[in-house]
């Protein structure tokens, strides 16, 4: 039992960054209604730009993280302005929208890969490790280290400054109405272009904080977006398609299911029991955990 508990502290830190991952998809599908296959990428561009920024630039973890959202949010700026607004513009963002995605996903993954080749780079030592006793079980001792402690805190803070932004904000409450009908929004004068814009820069800085987290756990390189884009894209899924708390469980699942397949049986199934989980889930509750059906407006 004690074993099993360890397992499951351990993968909370993996499941914050997959819910903040999930949060960002789930986020540009509500209000602007693709399957963005680019976010991945804009988590890969998040962890290198905050690579170099400590490794090469020297950077503490706080300016380092910041710049690299602001980073990850002009990148996702850019690819929507150069792959979907000439859609937008013609109407063919629902028929064309998924192929789009998938090229410059694909242009940007090998970009990347011909400009800071193939080989993992590692961020430099960014904070403290050591290990923290939460509480005793059967003469063994349940621990978290430090790092995986304040990324799951860095994770929960983000989603939590998001959560205020929705609700609190008259931006934030224009692109939660967005998700529910954009055409009605931009017919009452709400600026839908401009609401899509800020939708993507927000999904851009939660991708890129996903990857800079990821970053200071694990070795970096061009194609880390790929996968890590699939599994956010099944947390946002497993949770409910627009809802950040559905996100946030969904990812924190995943993190665990992934960690405890890692520990118990082996690293080789773990990919395979994540989506096993969503696909079951979905199959008893076709909206995810959390999300609600969505209703055809004639």
């Amino acid at each position: 039992m004690a074993v099993l508990i360890q397992q499951i502290i351990n993968g909370l830190a993996a499941g914050g960054i997959y819910a903040l991952i999930a949060i960002g998809w789930t986020t540009v599908f509500g209000i602007v209604g693709i399957i963005n296959w680019t976010h991945g990428e804009v988590y890969m561009i998040g962890a290198y730009t905050g690579y170099f920024l400590t490794a090469c630039a020297g950077l503490s973890l706080l300016p380092a993280l910041l710049i690299s959202m602001v980073a990850g949010a002009a990148a996702a700026v850019l690819l929507d302005q150069f792959g979907y607004v000439p859609l937008r513009k013609k109407g063919a963002l629902v028929k064309s929208g998924f192929i789009t995605a998938l090229g410059l996903s694909t242009l940007v993954r090998y970009s990347a890969n011909a400009a800071f080749t193939a080989d993992p780079r590692v961020y430099p030592q960014l904070m403290e490790y050591r290990l923290i006793t939460l509480f005793c079980m059967g003469g063994n001792e349940i621990t978290v280290s430090s790092i995986h402690l304040k990324i799951l805190l860095g994770s929960l803070i983000i989603m939590a400054v998001l959560q205020c932004f929705f609700t609190r904000t008259l931006i934030g409450k224009a692109m939660m109405a967005g998700s529910q009908d954009m055409k009605t929004l931009a017919l009452m004068g709400a600026d839908a272009e401009r609401l899509i814009k800020i939708t993507f820069a927000l999904s851009g800085a939660l991708g890129a904080a996903a990857g800079f987290f990821m970053g200071t756990l694990y070795t970096i390189f061009p194609t880390m977006g790929a996968l890590a884009g699939l599994k956010g894209w099944a947390c946002a899924i497993l949770g409910g398609i627009g809802s950040i708390t559905g996100s946030l469980i969904g990812g924190i699942l995943i993190g665990v299911a992934e960690n405890l397949t890692s520990g118990l049986l082996s690293p080789g199934y773990k990919d395979a029991v994540s989506f096993a989980i969503m696909i079951l889930v979905l199959l008893i509750r076709p909206t995810g955990l959390m999300g609600y059906k969505f209703e055809e407006k004639v």
